[in-house]
């Protein structure tokens, strides 16, 4: 699994690549995506909740208090830094967009009445190619970065067992599961585990209160084209380059949110 990612496990989508605009139509998991080493990630979740001090309770206990007001209602954001490599982008244009005769077929294919073309950009590339799809807007689906992807190791399962890919061959129960490092990827989300055993309730376990809006993420297969993803939007991105370099640092601010108009 890490040898088919090259060791990248934190991927930014472009708008082209979301259902909206048929995502199973997708070559493959690497399709108009861009993956980032990171060395820190950085997540961050607010709760925001009205206090409001009660008067004349503190007169009376000695005690003052204060009541929340708790309308369901958070602030989230994740801060990435590390480094941009050189790395092959895969993008998925329409049809019209290219000509397939004037160009090499080592790096461009037919694929279900779409161009993929592969190319292979240097670091500093690359982040020329994120500072200028930041710059656009959510209407340029080729440039809007509108999903983030984080994968991390996981064992636990939407039913709270163990993923079948967690599980070890013995049957020692302390050696029942598979080290961190040989665990399945889990892309991160906000949900919640809350499968029931015969797979038809989601409103149980974590989500028991709750309408439940989502599944809790299943191992990432890089077989498959659809990833658990974050939605939101890059707030801002930072890099430094240095002559001499291979590589560029860089630092990344992306705020979560459904849509972004």
């Amino acid at each position: 699994m890490v040898d088919s990612l090259d060791n990248h496990f934190v991927f930014l989508d472009l708008g082209a690549r979301t259902p909206l605009f048929d995502e199973v139509n997708m070559e493959n998991y690497a399709t108009n995506r861009i993956a980032l080493k990171c060395e820190s990630v950085g997540i961050s979740t607010a709760k925001n909740i009205m206090a409001f001090p009660t008067p004349a309770i503190g007169i009376a206990t000695g005690e003052s208090v204060s009541l929340g007001l708790d309308l369901g209602m958070a602030t989230k954001s994740i801060s990435l830094s590390g480094i941009i490599t050189e790395q092959t982008i895969y993008k998925q244009f329409s049809k019209s967009d290219i000509d397939l005769t004037t160009y090499p077929t080592s790096y461009t294919d037919d694929v279900n009445g779409q161009k993929l073309v592969k190319v292979n950009m240097t670091a500093q590339e690359v982040c020329q190619l994120i500072h200028s799809y930041v710059d656009a807007s959510f209407l340029q689906s080729h440039q809007n970065l509108n999903r983030l992807i984080i994968l991390y190791a996981g064992r636990v399962g939407p039913d709270y067992k163990y993923y079948d890919e967690a599980l070890s061959d013995s049957t020692d129960e302390d050696s029942a599961v598979k080290t961190v490092e040989n665990c399945p990827l889990i892309p991160f989300t906000y949900r919640v585990r809350n499968l029931s055993e015969d797979g038809k309730r989601r409103d149980i376990l974590d989500a028991k209160g709750s309408i439940p809006i989502g599944s809790f993420p299943e191992p990432f297969d890089a077989g498959e084209n659809k990833i658990d993803a974050l939605s939101g939007f890059v707030r801002s991105f930072d890099t430094t380059f240095v002559g001499g370099q291979p590589y560029v640092e860089f630092s990344l601010s992306f705020e979560i949110a459904n849509a972004s108009l």
